[in-house]
């Protein structure tokens, strides 16, 4: 990565208003009626699920569900998220045979209640791909209710999905049976071999979806066996007393057709329990590419790009020895512009904005062309040995927010400093939580010297 810090890119920070994401701009009415039912504005809410017994979702469906509502209150910045037991598991088994006194069941159903309001999914259906459904919350008191409009939500489905989950669903029951006083579990992101594939992602995703419907079961609930699951930040050592380890592989059949394969088990201090074995997977469904690509390839495939909104490419292609270094960043939105250069091995380092440069960090306005770095009033940079790197941008409406900014600008260059170098763990966990913002959009484009 010496030679990317040579070549000082990257991080254009501008300011601009984006769209926001629409699912969670959706849920804003919601949100005032739930703070207006709770006197306050800064709300804790335990997100419920849906009813027991209802038909239309799948275990795993309803938990899929279930998190990516959390996820979208959260994104709304008046959310924090309350642990929430299934209190509609509990009260239907509190009225049959489960070994807890009156008193007992009613006090663990108060407990889940924890927070301002409890909110339930109700009346969910489901169309092809996506669950629909009303959000209800009740306050604590159970003196106010508010109700949503329809909530859509996209949800995994397919042979291929069923698949995973039943193999997922049987590895997590086995760890229970394997370990029945494991209190936490430390997720490993799936390893992809030969590379980078959004299927380990997506197959990780499903395991938190496995883990996180057991941990809410309710024969825990009942026992009280509580089961914190932790999902690791990708590209950092996953340690823990208790974790999970995937892997994900492609191969090809004698007859040349790609066949897709994952293996899961976990681990406790050293001992492997409950593995599954090298299984054989449909990945159709799963909303992810198979192929395992290196890992600049694999930045680009996965951007969040919009042509109309932000482009970046290089003034030369590939650039010669000797050649003054140049990038085009053309803003087609009002938008706040953060770009670094990312090199083959992971690393990573902050170009823009330069700390003590106002003009690096002044919003991009509709129509605004830069040329980075002689258009900040930067050094020219000229090129030398022979590299490839990755430029890359995320254009913001109205900024990163404060502590992802914050984080941003602590590592980015100053008129008198150079720019952290950055690690892949720290590389990973900025790309996730950057394209995580509602409203993000990538560009970003490819500095070869030959």
């Amino acid at each position: 990565m010496r030679r990317a810090r040579a070549f000082g890119l990257l991080a254009a920070l501008v300011g601009t208003p984006a769209a926001a994401d629409p699912g969670t701009a959706a849920l804003a009415p919601f949100v005032d009626a739930v703070a207006a039912c709770a006197g306050r504005a800064d709300l804790r809410l335990a997100v419920v699920g849906v009813e027991p017994g209802q038909t239309a979702l799948s275990r795993e469906q309803a938990e899929e569900v279930r998190l990516a509502v959390e996820s979208r209150l959260q994104a709304t910045g008046r959310v924090r998220l309350a642990a929430a037991a299934d209190v509609v598991r509990i009260k239907a088994l509190r009225e049959g045979t489960t070994g807890l006194s009156g008193a007992e069941a009613e006090a663990q159903i108060r407990e889940a209640f924890a927070g301002d309001a409890s909110v339930f999914l109700v009346e969910p259906r489901r169309a092809g791909e996506t669950a629909a459904f009303r959000l209800q919350a009740i306050t604590r008191s159970a003196a106010c209710k508010a109700t949503s409009e329809p909530v859509v939500v996209p949800i995994r489905v397919g042979a291929g999905v069923a698949d995973i989950d039943a193999v997922m669903e049987l590895a997590v029951r086995a760890f229970a049976q394997a370990a029945p006083n494991a209190g936490a579990v430390a997720i490993c992101p799936f390893v992809a071999e030969g590379g980078h594939s959004t299927c380990a992602g997506a197959l990780t995703d499903r395991l938190v979806i496995a883990l996180d419907a057991e941990a809410r079961s309710a024969n825990r609930i009942l026992k009280g066996a509580r089961l914190d699951v932790r999902r690791n930040p990708p590209g950092t050592t996953c340690e823990g007393p208790v974790t999970a380890r995937g892997r994900f592989s492609q191969d090809r059949d004698a007859g040349g057709n790609a066949r897709a394969w994952m293996e899961l088990e976990f681990q406790r201090d050293g001992a492997v329990l409950a593995p599954t074995g090298r299984r054989r997977i449909g990945t159709e469904g799963l909303g992810c590419d198979p192929t395992p690509r290196p890992f600049l390839d694999h930045l680009a495939a996965t951007a969040r790009t919009d042509g109309g909104r932000l482009a970046v490419s290089a003034t030369a292609t590939p650039f010669s020895a000797g050649q003054r270094l140049e990038m085009r960043i053309e803003s087609k939105a009002a938008q706040s512009l953060y770009c670094w250069v990312v090199a083959p091995d992971e690393t990573a380092f902050v170009a823009l904005p330069v700390r003590g440069n106002p003009a690096s960090s002044v919003p991009l306005k509709a129509g605004d062309v830069r040329r980075y770095p002689r258009g900040y009033g930067l050094d020219e940079i000229v090129a030398g040995a022979p590299f490839e790197n990755l430029f890359a941008c995320f254009g913001v409406s109205g900024g990163l927010p404060p502590e992802l900014e914050a984080r941003w600008l602590a590592v980015a260059p100053g008129t008198e400093s150079d720019a952290r170098l950055l690690q892949a763990p720290e590389v990973l966990d900025l790309v996730d939580r950057i394209r995580a913002t509602p409203g993000v959009t990538e560009a970003a484009a490819r500095i070869v010297v030959r």
